[in-house]
């Protein structure tokens, strides 16, 4: 039958719809914890893409293998902005507020460095060995994807399952979800916060690493593509709902499609029109939020 330019578009809008949702899932996982929005974590994300794309450069490892560097390293830069932006305001009235402005001023201070240490120019880790296009054949007609494209959403969907089951199945994720539902009452019943709060960073971190790998395979990136991404997180998180694991899978995916099926409209003009959606999924999701608060 032939390619099927909508099909291609909604696969295509699929894949990159799964990096929306482990990435948007790090920053939802805090929002709902901690009752903290990390303005930092686009620049994670970045640091993860710039870790793997040196990696590769220097010593030639393969951006899959590098999960096992940028994973644990991520980790750590989670826990570390732990304890320099909350911990010292931890006790505060205005926790939230406090976290912040600081999130803010160190998302302006990350994206300074960036630009004095890399510059803006743009980079990627080259994956041709992975740019065999995979055709799915249905009823209606062929799409096709890069092999790239698939890898990224394989490793997303590890990542959303893998955190599904930490927070089902063990006891510092259930910590966590007591933690979302009433935060107040989980203190009260002794689970230490401190750990509890440095953990959850540090998976946040995590996560932001693994979208990072995905990014530098995928995209060209620059100091800006981690504010970028930031605002697309936002509108993830509005369309799925604040600390909600199946809200942001929805949500990312929606994102993900709504932008690929914009530029399939508009003739490919992806950077012209696309971007755009994540705009109006936040207006979107605010006018109907706010209707419906009326309506109660």
């Amino acid at each position: 039958m032939g390619f099927n330019p909508f099909l291609v578009a909604l696969f295509g809008g699929l894949g990159v719809g799964s990096l929306y949702v482990v990435f948007a899932l790090g920053m939802n996982l805090l929002i709902g914890v901690m009752r903290v929005i990390n303005f930092t974590h686009g620049y994670l994300m970045l640091l993860g893409s710039y870790l793997t794309y040196f990696l590769w450069e220097w010593y030639g490892l393969n951006p899959l293998l590098s999960l096992l560097i940028v994973m644990p390293a991520l980790f750590a830069v989670g826990v570390l902005f732990h304890f320099i932006m909350v911990q010292p305001v931890l006790k505060r009235r205005s926790f939230e507020d406090t976290t912040l402005l600081l999130t803010f001023a160190g998302l302006l201070i990350m994206d300074n460095l960036f630009v004095k240490f890399w510059t803006d120019n743009q980079r990627q880790v080259p994956t041709s060995y992975f740019n065999t296009p995979v055709i799915f054949s249905t009823p209606w007609g062929d799409a096709v994807l890069s092999q790239v494209v698939l890898i990224g959403a394989g490793l997303a969907a590890a990542a959303v399952i893998a955190l599904g089951l930490f927070l089902r199945y063990t006891w510092t994720g259930r910590a966590m979800r007591a933690a979302s539902q009433d935060l107040l009452a989980a203190r009260l019943l002794g689970i230490p916060a401190t750990r509890l709060y440095a953990i959850s960073f540090g998976i946040s971190g995590l996560l932001a690493g693994i979208a990072g790998v995905v990014v530098a395979m995928e995209f060209l990136f620059y100091p800006e593509f981690g504010f970028n991404y930031l605002l697309k997180a936002f509108g993830v998180i509005m369309m799925g709902g604040l600390g909600s694991l199946v809200g942001t899978i929805a949500g990312g995916l929606t994102l993900g499609v709504a932008e690929s099926m914009t530029a399939w409209a508009y003739n490919g003009e992806y950077g012209t029109w696309a971007n755009g959606a994540a705009y109006v999924a936040i207006l979107v999701a605010l006018a109907i939020r706010a209707l419906l608060g009326k309506s109660r």
